[in-house]
């Protein structure tokens, strides 16, 4: 599946936007104020813009949590903008995860469980 246009493949923005989210969020953890943090909730934020078309038709729940993360951001409430941050990542995550499956061989495979003795 690529992009006739650039011959890329559209999915790299969503995987772009997965590592931003992975990186701020700790980032925004250890310091909110910091430029660097401003610095990279604008490079997530053009990020987010280049994948709202793709985002609002397969996964509506993650630019929604976006939006409302730089909502958030705006006001100046770190932690609530950190919230939504993970919950993007989190539903981001499934998404890239159905992109590439597990391998059929894996769904015959047991479970194994640990037993902690007591």
């Amino acid at each position: 599946m690529t992009n006739g246009e650039s011959g890329a493949d559209p999915l790299d923005v969503l995987y772009l936007l997965h590592r931003q989210l992975r990186l701020v969020s700790p980032a925004l953890t250890v310091a909110p104020e910091s430029r660097e943090v401003r610095a990279m909730l604008v490079g997530l934020a053009e990020t987010t813009n280049r994948a709202a078309p793709l985002l609002a038709s397969v996964e509506p729940g993650a630019l929604a949590a976006l939006e409302q993360a730089f909502r958030h951001a705006r006001a100046g409430r770190p932690d609530e903008t950190n919230s939504e941050l993970i919950g993007a990542y989190g539903r981001l995550s499934v998404l890239l995860r159905r992109d590439a499956p597990r391998r059929e061989a894996a769904a015959n495979e047991p479970t194994v469980r640990w037993i902690v003795p007591d």
